[in-house]
């Protein structure tokens, strides 16, 4: 239970409190007329679906970002994915909830070989993410009916505690899955992360903040080369994962542009509150979910 617990509380201050703390310092602009649920909006202008899909479908990566304990964000997901798999039928499903090492059972599953108990069991689910499963589901079943391959983007805590404590020159290539380092943040990610970080309490060490930020960015870039892979043979990847990766396009994107990876889209949730949209440089664009 303890080391279950350690490793939920690495991922809470490595992933959702950085997600949630990035969009809470989100700038926000008031609209004249309220945008409705169920709509598309970039650049403070609403999009059909037909538009906004069929342009997404022709990049090489769609980022879909989430708040992993938010059932509506999930269900905009798979109507999201439903949609660009109906204009690409050659399209992968790259999860950040898995390491690399679940591969294997995320492959008998598309192949109907296990049960939902067995996948769990060999993911090691609960141990791995933690967050509820039954949130991630009905995607897992879609991916295993429509026969849409499923990757695991991640990689092991440990592995990644390696990277940024030790540096990457001190991980031989095959042992940390041939990443490689990543990009320095820009100064606005910087910005952002040292923002998240001095609202928590991540430690006082002197070196606290800068492994908080390499930690992000070791995630970051191992997701983004997974995604780069799986673009090689002409697929559509889209990338299932937290806000935080997604937002300003300076998480996962921008380590796929340093991979030679351009043609993404960044897409996001939004939940409406006072008739308020996001900075439209949130995200390339934003569905309008209804406020809860």
């Amino acid at each position: 239970m303890n080391r279950h617990n350690n490793l939920i509380g690495n991922r809470q201050r490595y992933g959702l409190l950085a997600a949630l703390a990035l969009v809470s310092l989100t700038p926000s602009l008031t609209l004249a007329a309220c945008p409705n649920p169920g709509q598309w909006w970039q650049e403070e202008q609403p999009l059909t679906n037909s538009d906004l899909l069929s342009t997404a479908a022709q990049q090489q990566v769609v980022l879909l970002g989430e708040q992993h304990d938010e059932i509506a964000h999930h269900r905009w997901q798979l109507h999201t994915l439903a949609g660009l798999h109906a204009l690409r039928d050659d399209m992968v499903i790259g999860l950040e909830m898995l390491p690399r090492s679940a591969q294997p059972a995320l492959d008998a599953w598309v192949a109907d070989e296990l049960d939902v108990a067995t996948l769990l069991e060999q993911t090691q689910w609960d141990e791995t993410w933690g967050f509820d499963s039954a949130l991630y589901m009905p995607i897992l079943e879609f991916a295993r009916m429509a026969q849409i391959p499923l990757i695991a983007l991640n990689i092991t805590p440990d592995l990644r505690q390696r990277l940024v404590n030790d540096g990457w020159s001190s991980v031989p290539a095959e042992e940390r899955h041939t990443i490689s380092p990543p990009k320095p943040a820009s100064a606005a990610y910087r910005l952002r992360l040292t923002e998240v970080f001095n609202q928590h309490a991540m430690g006082d060490a002197p070196d606290a903040l800068e492994h908080f930020i390499q930690a992000q960015l070791t995630w970051d870039t191992a997701m983004a080369q997974r995604l780069a892979e799986a673009t090689e043979g002409g697929a559509l990847a889209v990338g299932l994962m937290g806000l935080g990766h997604v937002t300003y396009n300076e998480g996962v994107a921008y380590q796929l542009n340093a991979l030679g990876v351009n043609d993404t889209v960044s897409l996001l949730p939004w939940q409406m509150s006072d008739c308020t949209l996001p900075d439209p440089t949130l995200a390339d664009a934003v569905y309008i979910l209804a406020d809860d």
